[in-house]
């Protein structure tokens, strides 16, 4: 059986360098205080935290924008501020999981599925048809299917022979990161 503590719920701090109470969503948490190491940071560790800079701007740029406050505000769920669901994003990249070209045969029409995913939430899907040696027979955007829950690509410019094709997808997050996919036919 729970109880609460009432001379204890609000404290925060630490305490004889042996436990750290903190605050969260009205809830004490205490936790073993750490300690600074003496050793030098790794080139690994340097770059997670030049990483974790680069979110913290971001997520601080995000309180300061309106439009895209009331977005982050709109989706934070679970006692997540939308402070750190854009930190989160920031880290967290999109992935471009799939491309399906099974509807693919070099005609106009013709639908290639792309299932790309974000954490937070793709702002652009894109397509690129490039032929064997590479030169470009057309690129756009994927539209999103309420039907299938997957970005789809409408073929707009005949191939003969569609037989040693790349298709590359390419999935943006807010952020701005991106993803990309190929596969050859």
């Amino acid at each position: 059986m729970a109880t609460i503590n009432e001379l204890t719920k609000n404290y925060s701090g630490i305490f004889g360098n042996l436990l750290l109470a903190r605050n969260r969503n009205g809830k004490t948490i205490m936790v073993i205080p750490q300690t600074k190491s003496t050793n030098k940071p790794t080139e690994n560790q340097l770059t997670a935290r030049r990483q974790f800079t680069l979110a913290s701007r971001y997520a601080k740029n995000v309180l300061l924008d309106p439009d895209k406050l009331a977005a982050y505000t709109a989706k934070s769920r679970d006692g997540l501020s939308p402070y750190i669901l854009a930190l989160t994003d920031y880290l967290k990249p999109p992935f471009v999981e799939q491309i399906d070209a099974s509807g693919y045969h070099g005609k106009v029409g013709d639908k290639i599925g792309v299932t790309a995913i974000d954490d937070f939430e793709l702002t652009e899907v894109t397509l690129k048809i490039a032929d064997v040696t590479g030169v470009l027979i057309e690129e756009g955007p994927c539209a999103f299917s309420l039907i299938t829950g997957n970005y789809e690509f409408t073929a707009t410019v005949a191939v003969p022979d569609p037989a040693g094709v790349t298709v590359t997808a390419k999935a943006t997050d807010t952020p701005g990161h991106t993803a990309e996919h190929t596969i050859t036919l």
